[in-house]
């Protein structure tokens, strides 16, 4: 079955999808958020130029000959859930795509009866300009199935394929649970760090901001345990260590958020970690330091 691919938003993660989605030649509408401008060129790594083909977006209802992609912000989740649940079948696959955490519980509440999978992606890519996006860092993405939403073997090997075409290499992951939270403890190190300091993703690898990472990844750890999700201190913090690294002169979204003076992903990063351990009584003094200095920027 051929699937149209439908990617909301004007974002560089959304920009990126549908470069992937021209370039293998798969079916693709572009949906802007209401008053944004839509994306109409994407800059590759190798410097090549796609050009997005023009959208013809109508209001015609989304059926299981859809796949919807949702690369937005978690603070943008619930209102873009909220309207897009009237134009979906109970049968529209539905690929949650962010930072942060609370998409599924969210998808959950709105989108009960679809099949709703989860996704993180390592791919660096930011906007230069309203309707341009570059991309700055290869990386790969992790799929898998909400644990909320019921799918089939059939279908998730579908979606997984056509995802591997718009932004992969793609990894199919039974414990995408897991996966969120490795990609939750990158970013809550990451994000605050390098947007507090004014820096790129490699300042971090100054000795001065090693052991708060280290607490960072502590933190995480422990209210992942508390949450049935088990994560091993070192190995996280060794992962952080390789992300910084390998997008040593990348900024962080958070970064680019704060010096752009637009809304940033805390609630869903740090703000997340705050809020499980406070329910779970566990203490997370490091996160909550990050989380309360994004929030009076």
């Amino acid at each position: 079955m051929t699937m149209t691919v439908n990617i909301l938003g004007s974002g560089a993660i959304g920009g990126l999808c549908a470069a992937g989605a021209q370039l293998s030649a798969t079916p693709y509408r572009l949906w802007p958020r209401p008053g944004s401008a839509a994306l109409n060129n994407v800059e590759l790594l190798s410097g090549e130029t796609v050009n997005l083909e023009s959208q013809d977006c109508d209001d015609k209802a989304l059926t299981a000959a859809d796949l919807l992609i949702v690369p937005l912000k978690v603070t943008q989740l619930k209102e873009a859930l909220k309207t897009w649940r009237h134009k979906l079948s109970a049968s529209t696959a539905v690929v949650l795509l962010h930072n942060g955490m609370g998409g599924m519980e969210l998808a959950a509440k709105y989108l009960p009866d679809n099949p709703v999978f989860l996704a993180t992606t390592s791919h660096g890519a930011f906007k230069t300009a309203a309707t341009s996006i570059r991309h700055t860092g290869k990386g790969e993405t992790m799929l898998g199935s909400s644990p909320c939403h019921t799918t089939s073997t059939p279908l998730n090997t579908h979606i997984a394929e056509i995802i591997n075409r718009c932004i992969g290499p793609v990894t199919w992951r039974d414990d995408i649970q897991t996966a969120l939270w490795q990609k939750l403890a990158v970013n809550c190190a990451i994000n605050p760090l390098t947007a507090l300091n004014k820096i790129p993703n490699g300042g971090l690898l100054a000795a001065q901001h090693t052991a708060t990472i280290t607490g960072v990844c502590e933190e995480v750890c422990a209210v992942a345990s508390a949450c049935r999700i088990e994560l091993e201190v070192n190995t996280l913090a060794a992962l952080v260590f390789n992300v910084i690294e390998r997008t040593a002169e990348n900024f962080s979204s958070m970064h680019q958020d704060v010096i752009h003076k637009r809304t940033t992903e805390i609630e869903g990063i740090n703000g997340y970690i705050v809020k499980q351990a406070k329910k779970k009584g566990i203490d997370v003094p490091i996160n909550t330091l990050l989380y309360k200095a994004i929030n009076a920027l």
